[in-house]
């Protein structure tokens, strides 16, 4: 599972950050964890591709969150869900909302 990931902790983070700035430009990529747990990934980046690594990171966290989206709608039933079923939920939504706005108006 790591590939040859180096494995730190915060509290290792906190007090060795010279050796593992070292490490970091040697292996290129770090993972911190938290009670033997990972908890995050450090990867040398240069100044010169930056913004391309913080557009993949993007990229890869929204593939990420998608996939979950798709996960709970299996789980839910919901991805069964026919466009006119879909429809019909958003637009009892807009009406119970709708309503809600009313009696806070009413109420004012």
């Amino acid at each position: 599972m790591s590939g040859g990931m180096s494995f730190v902790s915060f509290r290792e983070l906190r007090t060795s950050t010279a050796k593992i700035s070292d490490m970091l430009s040697g292996d290129g990529k770090i993972v911190v964890t938290s009670n033997g747990k990972p908890k995050a990934i450090m990867i040398q980046v240069s100044e010169g591709d930056f913004e391309e690594t913080l557009a993949v990171i993007n990229q890869i966290k929204l593939a990420k969150a998608i996939n979950n989206i798709r996960a709970a709608a299996k789980r839910s039933g919901a991805s069964e869900m026919t466009l006119d079923e879909i429809n019909a939920e958003i637009a009892q939504s807009r009406k119970e909302r709708k309503n809600e706005m009313a009696k806070g108006e009413a109420n004012d």
